[in-house]
Formats: structure tokens, sequence, C-alpha cells
């Protein structure tokens, strides 16, 4: 098996902007539309700066409701806080070390504490796919 390291690149060639986001007190029934009709599986919480404060992500929003909990719920009672997040010019091997490492599925890409755009393992796999010879294998 081939290893995949000393990809080049940094974590703002790996991100997707621009990235919706939500604020604190957003109930779980708007997020879930929100995501619905975004088609994404999660989004970051910021506060008014745009600084990451957490995730919340469908199986947050599932969980909650499997638990109870009405859809009226604000966001900061079931979203996933600290988060991880990575400096637009970390290096693609220190994101792909994370995902693995910790098993996130969104990893939100910072500028100065302040929400950039974010990454998750399927941008991780099209900027590899990018990057690989024609044969279609690694190394």
């Amino acid at each position: 098996m081939t290893k995949l390291v000393g990809m080049k690149g940094h974590a703002r060639n790996l991100m997707n902007t621009p990235v919706k986001s939500v604020s604190l007190g957003m109930p779980l029934s708007d997020i879930a539309i929100l995501l619905a009709e975004e088609r994404i599986s999660g989004v970051p919480v910021t506060d008014d700066e745009g600084r990451v404060l957490g995730m919340i992500s469908e199986a947050d929003i599932l969980n909650a409701l499997l638990e109870g909990r009405p859809l009226r719920t604000p966001v900061e009672e079931v979203m996933t806080s600290p988060v991880h997040t990575v400096d637009e010019f970390d290096l693609t091997d220190e994101v792909i070390a994370l995902f693995r490492k910790h098993r996130i599925h969104h990893l939100p890409v910072v500028r100065e504490e302040k929400l950039l755009g974010m990454i998750t393992p399927a941008d991780v796999i099209r900027f590899l796919a990018e990057d690989l010879p024609e044969t279609g294998r690694v190394g």
C-alpha cells in the first residue's frame, strides 16, 4: 500500500468557499432545512465576527430528535464544540492527518480565527484524484 505523504499544497487548495454557517440560537428546524436545501451534511456555528464556535451535522440533529428534543432546540444545545479547525496555510498532509486521527467529516478553514472555507473527505479525495498520474495509481 502506498502512503499518501508529501502531497503539495495548503488547506486553501482543498477548501470550498463560500461556506454556509449558522449562528447561536438558531433552531434545529431551520438548520435541517438549510442542510436539505444546500445538500450539505453539516455547517459551522459562528459568532457575529465569524469565529467558529462549533459544528452541527445531520447526525447531531438526528440524535437530538431521537432523544426527544423539539425542533425548536437552539443549536448550541446539540452542536459539537470545541471544533478542530485548520489555518488556510496548513499543509495538505496535516489536513489529511486530522481527518484520519479524529475521524471527522467537516473541517473548517480559518484565517485569523475567522471562517474562510470548509473541507470534507470528498474534497480531499477530489484533490488526491487530480494529483494522480493517468494510470490512476498513487505513487
